[in-house]
């Protein structure tokens, strides 16, 4: 299994799309690109800009691409680096559903606990997303 984080990619002419100066009518995964793309996490970066991580079979070539900005459109990561937001997101998603389920059960109290719980694992996973 290998990793990436990436941008979207403009469907009409095939750019990256790695700033907000760039409003693509359509955007796209890159798919085309990369085989076997599974779009797991979708965050935006510190500017704004719509990106996720996905992981790709082993077979599939993959290597890091640089925008024009300077900016990764595409970036290899390791287990390691991609698991530094694959589980705190996961951990956040648990946590909204039993956060969801004390809420059916009118239990304001354990709600309450879990979506602080829930939103901190959120923001301990995009501030290692934008990290990467």
């Amino acid at each position: 299994m290998q990793y990436i984080k990436h941008y979207y990619v403009d469907a009409v002419n095939g750019q990256w799309v790695c700033t907000a100066a760039q409003k693509p009518k359509y955007k796209r995964h890159p798919i085309n690109e990369y085989p076997g793309l599974d779009v797991r996490v979708w965050m935006n970066d510190i500017e704004g800009i719509d990106c996720m991580l996905a992981q790709l079979p082993d077979d599939t070539f993959v290597a890091d691409v640089t925008h024009a900005s300077g900016k990764k459109a595409v970036k290899v990561l390791t287990e390691a680096e991609y698991n530094t937001v694959w589980t705190p997101q996961s951990e956040a998603s648990t946590l909204y559903g039993e956060a969801e389920a004390a809420k059916l059960a009118g239990d304001t109290d354990t709600e309450e606990a879990k979506r602080t719980a829930a939103d901190l694992k959120r923001s301990e996973a995009l501030m290692a997303f934008r990290a990467l």
